[in-house]
């Protein structure tokens, strides 16, 4: 179906607010659980000044990352949008996405994008749902598309007539596209069509928006909020074909945060408690809080214990690219994941119940059991402390069979941790490394349990898995 036999579908998407409160739910069921999956992006290339292209991964190399990342995470369900994969790089040629990066391809592989659909089939072995990071807001002047929507007025422009300049990447300017123009001419769903079939998106259902920011094009006399109706449309429209739009930041330079329409954030600035204790994780969640209301965009330490936050990666991959700096990254990345992630997919299992306390005093309390405490920064339930500080021994609930992973930032050398119920009838456990290397054999077999509770030895920054042992099961 081409974009033209879309029109009675795309002409039909609401662009009207979606009140979550009448159910605290999604508008309707995401493609993806984000409130239990490590969502991250990983950087593939951007532009050289010379007009070419600078590659840090090609799509082979990714997969590699993506094999070494499965095994840290023992094989959490996994979202991995690539960025930089379009033209010459990473904010190149937008509005135009219309061609993978040749400098990107396997040699083995016709075309680019023939290894971009090998990279998509394969990092499904290794839990991993693989797509883009794009942007439907910025247009470059060197855009195949740039003479078509500045003809056709898809660009914003100030007060005074000129065309509304928003940034500059790549020492390029780049301008502000008029959501509702695009949408109403057609061509927003053109180039939606034309990057769904590229990629085959329909086929992975969930695609990155980079600065999804509604601004006002005043010249045209279109408001903000007239914009942000245009988002609401083109979301729906997505979310028509099976595709969920995730995005980056859903307060900062917005007024909606499109609660229930947008499954998860990156720089997730929900800053106010009583948010967090109304909105399930299930409705909204993201990755690292930022508060962007005040100077500094520092960190919200306090939120991202007390109700979760999941880790970025994309800065590790990045700091740390590279055969010399591998270890790093794996060290790096296995602590994020163990003092983010993993709290992060427990706590979302669990329904929000109230806030009590103030300041360092504050604990958060959730179903089953389950309490956060900010001033001795544990995790407990039902009597039993999950984590404590940088140690920790969480499950790992994706697993087809009860496992444990236990992390320590500094090491110990003696720490009893008492399991679930479900580990009632164990009495042995095998415990097995967390690296990136495919560990067939067991560190320790056979270690005792006794009434739930294993006696553990961790150097520091490692992480283990613990599994019941074949002959106690």
């Amino acid at each position: 179906m081409t974009a033209y036999e879309q029109t009675a579908s795309w002409q039909a998407t609401s662009g009207e607010y979606y009140d979550w409160t009448q159910t605290r739910l999604p508008e309707r069921p995401y493609i993806h659980d984000y409130s239990r999956t490590l969502t991250t992006k990983l950087a593939l290339s951007v532009p050289n000044p010379d007009g070419g292209s600078r590659v840090f991964n090609t799509f082979e190399q990714a997969l590699g990352i993506i094999q070494e990342t499965d095994r840290l995470t023992r094989g959490i369900p996994k979202i991995l949008y690539l960025v930089g994969w379009q033209y010459n790089g990473h904010d190149d040629k937008y509005p135009a996405m219309d061609e993978v990066n040749p400098a990107l391809k396997r040699a083995e592989d016709a075309t680019a994008r023939d290894s971009y659909l090998w990279l998509v089939r394969e990092a499904k072995r290794w839990n991993t749902t693989v797509s883009v990071h794009a942007n439907v807001t910025d247009a470059y002047d060197d855009s195949p598309l740039w003479d078509t929507y500045v003809r056709n007025e898809l660009i914003s422009r100030n007060e005074d007539g000129a065309l509304m300049q928003i940034g500059c990447y790549n020492d390029k300017a780049a301008y502000q596209i008029c959501y509702k123009h695009e949408w109403e001419l057609g061509f927003a769903v053109q180039r939606m069509e034309r990057l769904i079939d590229l990629l085959q998106l329909e086929q992975v259902g969930t695609v990155h928006f980079d600065a999804y920011f509604p601004r006002a094009n005043v010249y045209h006399n279109i408001s903000q909020e007239e914009e942000t109706s245009y988002m609401r449309r083109l979301i729906r429209y997505m979310r028509n074909r099976g595709i969920d739009v995730t995005s980056e930041n859903f307060n900062h330079l917005r007024i909606d945060p499109l609660l229930g329409l947008q499954p998860w954030t990156w720089w997730f600035d929900q800053n106010q408690e009583e948010h967090f204790v109304e909105r399930p994780a299930a409705l909204s969640c993201g990755a690292i809080i930022r508060d962007y209301s005040q100077s500094g965009i520092p960190l919200r330490h306090d939120l991202m214990f007390l109700f979760g936050a999941s880790m970025h990666g994309e800065d590790i991959y990045s700091n740390h690219s590279g055969e010399p700096s591998r270890e790093k990254w794996h060290s790096d990345f296995l602590e994020q994941f163990c003092l983010t992630t993993l709290t992060y997919q427990f706590l979302n299992t669990h329904d929000r119940l109230r806030l009590e306390g103030k300041d360092e005093e504050r604990v958060m309390y959730y179903s089953n059991g389950l309490s956060v405490h900010l001033a001795d920064r544990t995790v407990r339930q039902d009597g039993r402390i999950l984590r404590e500080g940088d140690d920790g021994c969480m499950p790992a609930l994706w697993a087809k069979s009860p496992e444990m992973i236990a992390y320590s930032k500094s090491g110990y050398l003696s720490r009893h941790w008492t399991l679930p119920p479900e580990w009632d009838d164990v009495t042995e456990a095998d415990i097995y490394a967390i690296d990136a290397a495919d560990n067939a054999l067991p560190l320790q077999r056979g270690v005792r349990i006794d009434d739930r509770t294993i006696d553990l030895r961790l150097p520091p920054a490692s992480a283990v898995s613990i599994v019941p042992s074949a002959n106690t099961r």
